[in-house]
Formats: structure tokens, sequence, C-alpha cells
């Protein structure tokens, strides 16, 4: 069970498989546990290395501020650890905004990014969404707290047509519910987040996608993240909201091996120019 090692802090992670090094992060309150189905999808043509960021799963959950900086840094000490040059970012909303500070301040480390359900900041909509959900957790606790969230992680379409996912996301924190500290630490990075004005110097082949039906990190949001970042391409995901990946594992991968491989195809045909 490996553990890198970050200014102190005990960093869990998982690798699976085989080849090019993808690096999958998860969204608030994530972990390894809750990707697992798309890092097995990923692992049969990848080495796939799946964390825990701090604040969640079997990482460690210090009580002080997680900014852009610290959880680079973490990163960063996944990689080495994992003995891991250079990988392809993959990261879930929280694990969105992870990767574009990754991607500012060790940019070296980095082939492509993969953005999803992220936003570069918090808008009017998200300011008031983090406004209520602090609310909630102060008068009411995380558990109640999260039968309001998971209206926003879902959507009314994905409560009828995908009720399985909804029942097994509520199941899975039911079971492990998250830990107060670490979540509200990673709840406030959210919140604060703002890359907007950086990441313009981002020079990485990057794929933003958003779904349709998400209300969390909205498709306007995503469109200008993409358009923060040069070059970034934007995918609108038909009738998916913002966890839509939990349910599609096979056809996310499929459309990291398609970014992927898009971008090989690209540099071949700039060599042979």
């Amino acid at each position: 069970m490996p553990f890198a090692n970050s200014g102190g802090a005990r960093i869990h992670y998982v690798v699976e498989g085989e080849g090019n090094a993808i690096l999958l992060v998860p969204g608030l309150g994530g972990s390894t546990r809750q990707l697992a189905k798309i890092s097995a999808e990923l692992a049969s043509t990848h080495r796939v290395v799946t964390v825990d960021p701090r604040g969640a799963g079997q990482s460690d959950k210090p009580d002080l501020r997680y900014d852009g900086a610290l959880l680079a840094a973490d990163m960063a000490a996944v990689l080495d650890d994992a003995g891991i040059g250079q990988a392809d970012f993959v990261g879930i909303s929280f694990g969105g905004m992870i990767g574009q500070e990754l991607a500012l301040r060790f940019p070296d480390r980095l082939r492509s990014l993969l953005l999803a359900s992220s936003y570069a900041k918090s808008d009017a909509w998200t300011d008031r969404m983090w406004q209520v959900r602090e609310t909630l957790i102060e008068k009411l606790g995380l558990a109640e707290h999260f039968k309001l969230a998971v209206m926003f992680l879902f959507s009314p379409r994905a409560f009828r047509d995908d009720a399985e996912t909804v029942a097994m996301v509520e199941a899975a924190v039911g079971a492990n519910p998250p830990d107060p500290v670490g979540y509200r630490r990673q709840l406030e990075f959210c919140r604060d987040h703002d890359a907007s004005a950086r990441l313009g110097k981002v020079a990485l082949p990057t794929l933003v996608l958003q779904g349709a039906d998400d209300i969390l990190a909205s498709p306007i949001q995503g469109r200008e993240l993409a358009g923060a970042i040069p070059g970034a391409r934007f995918q609108e995901v038909p009738e998916a909201a913002h966890l839509f990946m939990l349910s599609r594992p096979a056809e996310f991968a499929r459309t990291i091996r398609d970014f992927h491989a898009g971008i090989g195809r690209r540099a071949t045909a700039k060599k042979a120019v």
C-alpha cells in the first residue's frame, strides 16, 4: 500500500496496469475506491496512478489551509514516489482544480491535462452553493448536508435514469463518511480556487469535459475554463451530470484514450511538416 511523503503528510495512492502513466485524481471527498471502475478500464492500456488527495481516503487529513501550492506538491510527491517522470493528468471536479495548479507549478511533470466537471474559478451560482453547503455542515453535520449535496452531484434526469449510481454514491458515503476536517479543508479550497488569471501560462494539450446537465460546475464554467487555456478543447457530454463518469467508466476511459491518440496524431503531423 504505497504512500508518498509530502511536507510531512502521507499521501496514499494505488498503481494499476502498465504503459504510459495516467495520474487520476477524484473530486471533493472522493478517493481511489470511488474511481476503481475507471482505473480498471484504463489499466488495460496504461499505468494508472489513482490518488487519495490530502483530506480524503487513506491520506493524512491535517487541519490547515489546503492551497494550490500544497496540493500540487502532493501530486508531484506521488509521481516521485511512484518513479514516474511524466504523466497524463485526469482530474474530476476538485481533482481538476488540483490539475490546474500542478500544470502551472510543475509543468514538466505532465504531458497533457483532462479536466472533467471542473472550473477555473467559482461564480455567483457556485459561491451561493458553497455558502449553503457550509451552513448545512455547521448546522446539521456532514451526513444531513450530503442529502442536498448529492442533488448537485447528479441531476433530475440522473435521479430518474441512473438511480443505481445515485444510490451507490449515497451508500458509499454512508459506509465510509468523509473525515469532517479533511472534507471542510477540501471544500474551502474548491470555494476559493481561482486560477483564471494564470491559466494562459499552461502550454499542455488540454481537454475540458463538462456534463450538459451539470449544475455544480456548469457548461458555462467549462467553456470559460477551456477558453482560459491556450489551445484547449471543450467537449460537452450530453445528458450528463457532475459525476457522469462514475456510471459511464468505459465511455470515460474511451474519451481519455481518444484524446491521447489525437495528441499523438497531431505530434506526428508536426514532425512530418
